[in-house]
């Protein structure tokens, strides 16, 4: 579940101003989680904000039938210094099956080193984590993008940063609980084998309004396809945008 919440980051380092976010203390996501035709768990990510930066934290849980076969649970910390948006702490404690792994990162600016539990490794320009780079790239003016084109991308997982790239697919309707809502649609390029069949097999669903909120996220795996849609959300920056 963990590699869902890969996405992308831009080259460029910007310096933003607490105005510049999309989102705001208090912002809470909530997704359902299918496995094919099964209601398998459930995610949430929340904004927080203490001394000076943010904080952002994800969760996620198998429920149901699913719990019984494979039991899932989640937990991701992220802080961010809030002048370049990318992390300054990661923390991850997971749990999917048989697999487990807890995980704490730091990363260096001073000497330009992501320090793990397990080791140490050069920081490249931007860097970011699986959770961070969500909330960074709602940061980004993505106005001027046309279909095809990319965002080269690098993010932190198990101590190493993998490159890939984000492809922009156009502009959706897409019908949720709540209503038809403009979106976005992305096609990361993805790692082949661990997890995926298809490496640009995932479709990320974003509001095209000033919120940029993922909305749902379809993917293929070697069994099945999983996908994750929006089914709650509270304290948005901006009311979403539902057409009439």
């Amino acid at each position: 579940m963990h590699k869902l919440l890969i996405a992308l980051f831009l080259y460029q380092i910007p310096v933003f101003s607490q105005g510049d976010f999309p989102f705001t203390k208090g912002e809470f996501l909530e997704y359902k989680i299918h496995y094919g035709p099964v209601d398998a768990g459930k995610a949430t990510l929340k904004v927080q904000f203490e001394e000076g930066n943010y904080w952002f934290v994800a969760e996620g849980k198998s429920t149901g039938l699913f719990n019984l076969f494979f039991k899932v649970r989640d937990y991701y910390e992220s802080i961010i210094d809030t002048n370049c948006l990318c992390p300054i702490y990661f923390y991850r404690n997971v749990r999917e099956g048989n697999y487990k792994k807890i995980e704490k990162v730091f990363f260096n600016e001073a000497f330009h080193q992501a320090e793990s539990t397990r080791d140490t490794i050069s920081l490249p320009t931007n860097h970011q984590d699986i959770l961070s780079v969500f909330y960074y790239l709602r940061s980004q003016n993505l106005d001027n993008f046309l279909p095809g084109d990319t965002i080269p991308v690098q993010v932190y997982l198990d101590d190493e940063f993998m490159s890939s790239n984000l492809s922009y697919l156009g502009r959706d309707t897409l019908k949720t609980k709540f209503g038809y809502v403009p979106s976005t649609m992305w096609a990361p390029q993805l790692e082949v084998g661990r997890v995926f069949d298809e490496k640009n097999g995932m479709k990320i669903w974003v509001s095209d309004d000033a919120n940029k909120i993922p909305l749902r996220i379809e993917t293929p795996v070697l069994v099945g396809s999983i996908k994750m849609d929006l089914v709650q959300f509270s304290n948005l920056k901006q009311p979403l945008l539902i057409l009439p």
